[in-house]
């Protein structure tokens, strides 16, 4: 469970009465340089407020030092299913795809301990674009041009929360892979989900 001080509550919903300004402050994932690293930035705040080294983050979080260092300066940015185990470590004021007072949804408010202010956080993924484009949505347009004659798929708006937790764990695991590991598994799932072939540019 994600924890916050005695008036988290009001101060994560403040903003959204008090601040009136486009939904989000960071979007993050893939070709978001700038917001990674401020994401990133963000997240050893919050550990450095712990007062744990990267050593002792890392193991908490189940990840390796040099992986979170890595997220810490921008060059890899952990998937929204692995925020609850980051916002709990830290013991973060958050919160994780809560519906807001005028029914918005965020993926994360998080209060930034700089200064005390929210900072309203985008995911954005390979994987969540796909959904969206089974879903009829548009595709990201800073993520490139979506492959646009992939069949249509059916998929749930929001995954349940273990579900993203093992997504999230999962995506972590593959930006870990070497290519060819990387080859076999989009292989299995074309696949198994009954896409069509294609050589791999990996």
């Amino acid at each position: 469970m994600v924890r916050g001080v005695d008036d988290g509550e009001d101060q994560l919903n403040a903003h959204w009465v008090d601040r009136p300004r486009p939904p989000y402050d960071l979007t993050v994932g893939p070709g978001r340089t700038v917001h990674n690293l401020r994401f990133g930035e963000l997240l050893e705040r919050l550990r450095w407020k712990t007062g744990m080294t990267r050593a002792d983050a890392a193991t908490k979080l189940g990840l390796s030092p040099e992986y979170l260092r890595l997220i810490e300066v921008g060059k890899r940015t952990p998937a929204l299913g692995q925020m609850p185990n980051f916002m709990d470590a830290y013991g973060a004021n958050a919160a994780i795809e809560r519906v807001q007072p005028g029914g918005e949804q965020p993926d994360l408010i998080i209060i930034d301990p700089l200064n005390d202010e929210p900072v309203l956080v985008e995911f954005t993924s390979r994987i969540r674009e796909a959904r969206r484009i089974a879903l009829g949505g548009p595709p990201d347009e800073a993520d490139g041009q979506a492959d646009l004659d992939r069949p249509k798929r059916r998929a749930h708006d929001r995954p349940s929360a273990s579900r993203a937790v093992e997504l999230g764990v999962v995506v972590s695991l593959l930006t870990q892979a070497d290519d060819s590991t990387l080859r076999k598994i989009r292989e299995m799932l074309e696949e198994e989900l009954g896409y069509p072939g294609r050589s791999s540019n990996l």
